[in-house]
């Protein structure tokens, strides 16, 4: 009887366990696998989850717009609304790593447009963008670009291609800093 071995029942009991918890994970992963490839778990992305939250939000609200604003531009903003006007003071401050040009403003401000379109407000009389940034190590924040968008541009505006337009060649009334250069129709770079 010595060519008999001798089992322990602790090792079984080991190997079971061990078997059973690899099947488990196996099982797991398969069923985590096939719930994405039929989108039954999804992941959300940053675009989306805004959306989403956009959706609880009511319309044509301050609210709402701080918002869409918050999705689109990367620094600070402030929003004044008196009536039917609304203005709009962006912060240029976070994009000082980088030199500001007459097209970064045209882009923030296209996106500032399509926010507040976005938003809801359908009705408004007359939208203001302002845009500051730090000119001068002496100077903190300097307005560089400020813009007035009537009734009659707003509703000629092609909200599809928004990101395209440049307002400042659509609008009646602007200022720009030297810094931007001082007309629209020079800015080719």
């Amino acid at each position: 009887m010595d060519n008999v071995r001798e089992m322990k029942p602790g090792r079984n009991v080991w190997r079971t366990t061990a078997l059973i918890l690899a099947g488990l994970f196996f099982v797991l992963t398969g069923a985590i696998m096939y719930a994405f490839s039929t989108h039954r778990i999804r992941l959300v992305t940053d675009a989306e989850r805004y959306a989403l939250l956009a959706q609880e939000l009511p319309l044509a609200t301050r609210e709402r717009l701080e918002h869409e604003l918050a999705a689109v531009l990367p620094g600070m903003f402030e929003v004044t609304t008196n009536g039917k006007d609304l203005a709009i003071h962006v912060d240029l401050g976070d994009e000082a790593r980088s030199e500001i040009t007459y097209r970064k403003v045209v882009r923030i401000f296209a996106k500032v447009l399509s926010a507040v379109h976005n938003a809801g407000y359908q009705d408004l009389q007359a939208v203001t963008l302002s845009a500051s940034y730090p000119v001068d190590a002496q100077i903190n924040h300097t307005t560089v670009a400020s813009v007035t968008l009537d009734r009659k541009f707003l509703d000629n505006v092609n909200w599809d291609h928004i990101l395209r337009s440049d307002v400042f060649e659509a609008a009646e009334k602007y200022q720009l800093h030297p810094i931007l250069r001082t007309t629209p129709v020079a800015h080719a770079d």
